[in-house]
């Protein structure tokens, strides 16, 4: 009777081992998502129960001189490694996959060396993506209703024969706080009434939209009323988005304006460069 334990004992550790390792590895292994992966994520929580009580037991029995109780400590603390190297790899292997899914689904979207290095230096690494993806778009010429999810939905009136040529960027200090923001505009027309913004995408070290054009709005940049302060015209309207002095740095703030007109002659032309000069 007491070699049957310790077989059903070991056996026990060794199918708990089995079940946490595929559970850890879940992902690497393709189980993710199906009904046989989660019934084994379920037998994995299962098993450090098992071993735990494995390694209790082990040394409660080795206290009173049963040396072979060893084996089950041994197994017990194997498990343990299993644990953390197998949620370690797993992880690493998830976001691969995550990373793989992304671009595959940008290659989709956007074409074939969409992600391509920029041919001017300079850029933060982080904006070089928004600007990819800006230039994709661009040279595939997106129509208004697919640029509705982008937030640049004017950005097509401005194509003309020569999209890369007459969209455009600029990087430039908006907020006062020593960082650029990323400033995505048209070219074309700029002349005579400024540039149009379509987007304000600000923190290079995690850049994230502090505006986009919405249907029916128009926004160009004017000086604000303090030096180095800036606001945005919402166009045709009687507001004004106030970008507000930033207290720290990437951070962004607007406040809105009512009740103000602002004087078209005030928009501002930025120094922007043309996609076509960007590859």
């Amino acid at each position: 009777m007491k070699v049957l334990m310790w077989i059903v004992a070991a056996l026990s550790v060794i199918v708990s081992l089995f079940f946490s390792f595929v559970g850890h590895f879940a992902s690497g292994l393709g189980l993710s998502g199906t009904a046989f992966g989660e019934i084994v994520n379920i037998m994995a929580m299962f098993a450090p129960v098992v071993c735990v009580v494995g390694i209790v037991l082990g040394i409660n029995r080795m206290r009173k001189g049963k040396k072979k109780a060893f084996a089950f400590v041994l197994m017990g603390l194997g498990y343990c490694v299993v644990m953390v190297v197998g949620m370690l790899v797993d992880d690493a292997v998830h976001t691969k996959l995550v990373e793989k899914d992304i671009a595959e689904r940008n290659v989709q979207q956007y074409g074939e060396n969409w992600d391509s290095a920029p041919a001017i230096d300079g850029i933060p690494e982080l904006y070089q993506e928004v600007l990819n993806q800006f230039y994709a778009v661009v040279k595939d010429g997106w129509t208004a209703g697919q640029l509705m999810d982008l937030g640049a939905v004017s950005m097509s009136e401005y194509y003309g024969d020569v999209p890369l040529d007459n969209i455009g960027f600029a990087l430039v200090d908006l907020n006062g706080d020593k960082v650029d923001e990323l400033v995505i505009g048209a070219v074309a027309k700029a002349d005579q009434q400024g540039n149009e913004i379509f987007c304000i995408c600000t923190d290079p070290e995690n850049p994230f939209y502090a505006f986009c054009s919405v249907e029916g709005e128009v926004y160009y940049l004017h000086a604000g009323e303090a030096d180095d302060t800036y606001e945005t015209e919402i166009a045709g309207t009687d507001r004004a988005w106030v970008i507000q002095t930033a207290a720290q740095e990437n951070t962004f703030d607007f406040s809105l304006r009512e009740g103000v007109t602002m004087d078209p002659a005030g928009r501002m032309t930025l120094a922007m460069t043309p996609f076509s000069q960007y590859k």
